[in-house]
């Protein structure tokens, strides 16, 4: 079992050893990446190891236990010495998916610095593999995939069949009118054809590359750690178009999502674009979100909010959206049954929704606990809350909500609702219910400062959740692990909503307890504290 596994391991292990091993600039001009690719990471090798050199990885004990599991001497090779890989470790790598009409394939492209030692790799990667030239082009294939270079360049690819099993499900019509799915096997791509797909990137050029887009070269001129792009379109073609109704394509055509990691002191941050379709784009810039209602947010009933999550939409924006994605006369179909439409939806509703998550604590220790049995199931009060703009019509929306979900109150009987001229409110507590929707609440928490002013926004407080979840376990490895984790997570913040250049903006933040030193140095620390599991395991 290994032995099939061998490979694998091998190239993991190099891959993990070349992403820190790296010291000196890139040349984004060496790296090819077709215009189509879905899936695209960057690495900014410099940067990495500026924070995090690999001489400090291999001092940490995670990574010597790691060494020490290693049954392959080219593997242990790789983790003391990145560089008998033959790869220049001092230049960039980018990893791409990229899907086919039929089938999908994975790369990984850097810059070679020694063949020899690269084929000496290779070789003790796979016995079996033997240098070859197609063109100008060596060829070594592995029982991995295919290892290529051409004069200072290296290109691994390999076949990824399962990134296309969803669209192997086809719909056909059964006879009853209702459609079901067949499933395809995914198409597999034989080592010739992986061979000519890899010659065929070394010649990239223009059009067909997608340093040709805009977006995508000012993407990497962003300062970071590490670069992502997401190409909707051609990470799901195929798979929501066998949807029997609807236009779904809107959701996936033409959008691209791209975003950039930043490993700083104290805290790992990520910043986004989404670029949408001609399609998306009228509706985002025709139906703007407001920025979050601040006011309603401070009005939470509770300081001791762990978790809470507000946007804003414009309820006109979202009754268009339905519209074109195709589906409206459905929905109006099934509302028209029980008297309601979309229409009455909207002038229902203003467009604010927040949900809070407060006074997480352990429960009641259970009568006869077992030895590792928690202590008591976690216990916390959740807050949703919607704006109402026309109370009449919302009045009738709950009234078709009880009417079809009778049985809701007796499944969940400690959930209550309120209705104000303001607000409806739901929650498992009824005093935070009222005082929120009479505006009593109040109490301002600490962590609307950090989301408002953006249609968007979110907060989890890692180190509260994860003080209370240590209370509720008597295994002494959870507790240390918990220990751990709560010592060094602090919280996270997200927020977004804001349109630029054709895009969406958004902002991502993991805060860690330690403000001051790294957080990829930080990282490598506490693994190395987390409690180390039985060898053999």
């Amino acid at each position: 079992m290994f032995k099939q596994r061998k490979p694998l391991f091998i190239i993991s292990a190099a891959i993990m050893a070349l992403l820190f091993a790296a010291c000196g600039g890139a040349d984004k001009s060496n790296v090819t990446v077709p215009k189509d690719a879905a899936v695209v990471i960057h690495l900014n090798m410099p940067a990495l190891s500026s924070k995090l050199s690999w001489s400090e990885i291999k001092a940490s004990a995670w990574f010597k236990e790691l060494s020490a599991d290693s049954r392959d001497s080219l593997a242990q090779q790789l983790l003391d010495d990145p560089k008998k890989s033959g790869i220049d470790t001092e230049a960039e790598m980018v990893f791409f998916l990229k899907r086919l009409p039929k089938g999908a394939y994975m790369a990984l492209e850097g810059i070679l610095k020694d063949p020899a030692a690269f084929e000496a790799f290779n070789k003790q990667l796979s016995p079996e593999a033997t240098a070859s030239k197609v063109g100008d082009v060596t060829v070594m294939k592995t029982q991995a995939g295919v290892a290529t270079y051409k004069d200072n360049r290296f290109i691994y690819i390999i076949d990824a069949p399962y990134v296309d099993a969803a669209k192997g499900l086809q719909p056909s019509m059964d006879e009853n009118g209702g459609y079901q799915y067949n499933y395809q096997e995914p198409t597999r791509l034989s080592t010739d054809t992986l061979v000519q797909l890899a010659s065929q990137l070394y010649e990239l050029k223009g059009d067909a590359s997608l340093s040709s887009d805009n977006r995508f070269t000012s993407l990497l001129k962003e300062p970071g750690d590490l670069h992502l792009w997401m190409n909707a379109g051609s990470l799901y073609n195929g798979m929501l178009n066998t949807m029997p109704i609807g236009n779904f394509k809107m959701l996936t055509e033409g959008n691209i999502n791209a975003g950039t990691l930043h490993f700083d002191d104290g805290k790992i941050t990520a910043s986004s674009r989404f670029y949408y379709n001609e399609e998306l784009g009228k509706l985002y810039e025709t139906y703007k979100m407001k920025n979050l209602d601040a006011d309603a947010l401070s009005n939470l009933p509770t300081q001791d909010v762990v978790a809470a999550f507000a946007m804003n939409y414009p309820p006109e924006g979202l009754g268009a959206f339905i519209k074109a994605m195709g589906v409206d006369g459905i929905a109006n179909g099934f509302l028209n049954k029980f008297g309601y439409s979309i229409e009455e939806f909207i002038k229902a509703n203003k467009g604010d929704l927040i949900l809070a998550v407060s006074d997480f604590k352990a429960g009641a220790a259970p009568n006869v606990p077992g030895p590792n049995m928690m202590p008591g199931a976690p216990e916390a009060k959740v807050l949703f809350a919607t704006s109402v703009n026309d109370k009449p019509s919302f009045e009738k929306l709950i009234l078709l909500a009880e009417q079809q979900l009778g049985g809701l109150k007796n499944m969940a009987p400690d959930v209550k609702y309120t209705l104000s001229d303001k607000w409806f409110v739901l929650g498992n507590d009824q005093q935070h219910n009222e005082q929120f929707a009479s505006g009593k609440g109040g109490n301002k928490p600490a962590f609307v400062s950090k989301i408002s002013g953006h249609p968007i926004g979110g907060y989890i407080n890692l180190k509260s959740i994860l003080q209370t979840t240590t209370t509720m376990t008597k295994d002494s490895s959870a507790q240390s692990a918990m220990n751990t984790s709560a010592n060094f997570w602090d919280d996270v913040v997200m927020y977004g909503g804001e349109l630029k250049d054709k895009s969406m903006t958004g902002y991502f933040e993991i805060n860690l307890v330690d403000k001051n030193t790294n957080s990829l140095k930080q990282l490598n620390k506490y693994f190395e504290q987390l409690p180390r599991r039985p060898r053999g395991f």
